[in-house]
């Protein structure tokens, strides 16, 4: 055991511990309520421990009956009639045995069949309603558990997939550019070294979280190649401001959407293209927005189905919960996809000192 770890008892040990208190407190709070409004009983210590005795076998063999699924499945019984069931069948039970035992007893005929079962059922409710109730939550906990971590791990999948795959396409158009730049050795040299920083972004051990940065630097030497392929037909700016770098984010949230501005944009009427990435902090929230000139195209129009934007939605809502979104608009000529993150502690920033934007623009 590790000095940080915490010493969690077995959950027989939990169940026991608890189960003995609750019993206990049962037979003190009794004994103080028959002392007050019965304190001419005779030997109330046994007229109450025998009932709470035989409360604690019947809760403990209602335990024992809800963890065997087979014997519930047998006689067609589920958890939640056993709930319900169990405290019923338990306080006739013991009603009818209290009954049986009072023989002559004056005092103990005095208290009615009615008032027998409610005083009976009572405890027994109670601890029933606490501990299937308990189950009953903690079961679906884990179900939702092992929903998320599914979702998490399709996604880390996908997050893989996505990071193993280099587009030929754009290693071809890559290597044609540097071709024909041949006689310009400086322009073949920002490319190379543009080309290689980038598969160097794109072959990495991918992190669950990883700084903005990283990727807003990955991006600039993709858009750099980019430009030069398309050279006046293609504008391109990145505006990040220097604080927010830091700020551990999913990674290749941002790559996709701006493949998909190159390749959606370039539909759009008239030159040049222009593509932007803004990255800003609003109070706890980062905005993250992807623009290009040109307009929306349609799911299942010109081969695209909107895959990525749902994987990154649901990437979002896994990691950040329902207030990370991902949101789209088409106006004034421009599309744009906004990516808003909640910043929690784990968001934290290293500096607390807004800076101003440095604005980094790749023209061709």
């Amino acid at each position: 055991m590790t000095s940080g770890s915490r010493f969690r008892p077995p959950a027989g040990l939990a169940f026991w511990c608890a189960h003995t208190a609750f019993w206990v407190a049962t037979f003190a709070v009794a004994m103080l309520l028959v002392t007050a409004f019965r304190p001419a009983l005779a030997d109330p210590a046994r007229f109450i421990g025998g009932r709470v005795l035989a409360g604690f076998v019947l809760t403990a063999a209602l335990r024992a009956l809800s963890r065997s699924q087979g014997l519930l499945a047998g006689f067609g019984i589920s958890k939640v009639g056993l709930t319900v069931g169990g405290p019923l069948a338990g306080a006739c039970v013991m009603t009818l045995a209290g009954i049986a035992s009072a023989g002559s007893d004056a005092d103990a005929q005095r208290v009615g069949i009615a008032a027998r079962f409610i005083l009976n059922l009572m405890p027994l409710a109670t601890w029933s309603a606490a501990y299937f109730g308990y189950q009953l939550l903690r079961d679906q906990q884990a179900t939702e558990l092992r929903a998320f971590e599914a979702e998490a791990l399709a996604a880390r999948n996908e997050l893989h997939h996505l990071q193993a795959q280099i587009s030929p396409h754009f290693l071809f158009n890559a290597l044609n550019t540097i071709l024909a730049c041949k006689h310009s050795p400086e322009d073949i040299e920002v490319i190379t070294q543009s080309l290689a920083e980038y598969l160097r972004f794109l072959l990495r051990p991918v992190a669950t979280l990883e700084p903005l940065g990283r990727e807003i630097d990955a991006l600039e030497h993709y858009l750099t190649i980019q430009s030069f392929r398309f050279g006046d037909r293609l504008s391109c700016r990145i505006d990040c401001d220097t604080d927010i770098r830091r700020i551990p984010v999913l990674p290749a949230m941002i790559q996709p959407l701006v493949e998909n501005a190159l390749k959606y944009g370039r539909q759009a009427d008239g030159d040049p293209l222009q593509v932007t990435v803004r990255a800003r902090r609003d109070g706890d929230k980062l905005f993250i927005e992807v623009g290009n000139t040109g307009r929306w195209v349609a799911p299942d129009h010109a081969g695209t189905t909107n895959t990525g934007l749902h994987t990154l939605r649901r990437r979002l809502l896994i990691h950040g919960g329902p207030e990370a979104t991902v949101t789209t608009s088409d106006h004034d000529g421009w599309v744009r996809v906004v990516i808003q993150i909640p910043l929690t502690e784990e968001y934290a920033l290293t500096s607390a000192t807004p800076a101003a934007p440095e604005p980094s623009e790749i023209a061709g």
